[in-house]
């Protein structure tokens, strides 16, 4: 390939690394944070139906822990997240620490693909948000009786909504961890 066309490519490939900076820095694309939600849901979907006992291998393969012996909705939300493209906040596993991701939602606002944290009986839980109606939201998540699956929770158990993903994070941070495969910034 000549010079004048490597050069050409490096230039265009700036523009477009510059360009995906610049909009994630100023927020100037308004579908773009859905497109990112949305991308995060079509990716756990994919999981659904997977049970703990019936496909521990590809659980496990998916989701980097032992389903059998590791509650593992943290791990869940975090090898879609990373699926995705995306950091995940350190100690991750622990559903809690979920709370502390990316950018604080209301459950009002909150969109499918969101990161919603819930107190059940056993602790803490996480999953991805579906919708919300009969005073019960709807999380698809892992570990949700040994499964992945879309399972009703009271809204009042709600601890806390997250926005992962451009509309999330600063654009350097976006930038960083896209583009230069570094951790993002908290």
């Amino acid at each position: 390939m000549s010079n004048f066309v490597e050069s050409g490519i490096r230039g265009f490939s700036r523009k477009i690394l510059v360009g995906t900076f610049v909009i994630g820095l100023f927020g100037l694309h308004s579908g773009e944070a859905s497109k990112v939600e949305a991308g995060v849901y079509s990716i756990a979907k994919r999981y659904v139906g997977l049970h703990e006992q019936k496909h521990t291998s590809k659980l496990k393969r998916a989701v980097g822990v032992n389903p059998r012996s590791t509650p593992w909705c943290g791990a869940f939300v975090g090898a879609v997240v990373k699926q995705a493209g995306m950091a995940v906040p350190a100690g991750h596993l622990r559903a809690a620490n979920w709370k502390g991701a990316g950018k604080a939602v209301s459950l009002k606002n909150a969109r499918k693909g969101d990161i919603v944290v819930v107190r059940t009986k056993y602790g803490n839980h996480v999953g991805f948000y579906v919708s919300q109606q009969n005073g019960r939201v709807q999380l698809l998540g892992g570990n949700q009786s040994n499964q992945v699956k879309v399972s009703n929770y009271r809204i009042r158990s709600v601890q806390a909504v997250r926005r992962v993903g451009s509309s999330a994070k600063s654009g350097f941070s976006l930038f960083k961890s896209s583009f230069l495969g570094r951790k993002s910034d908290k």
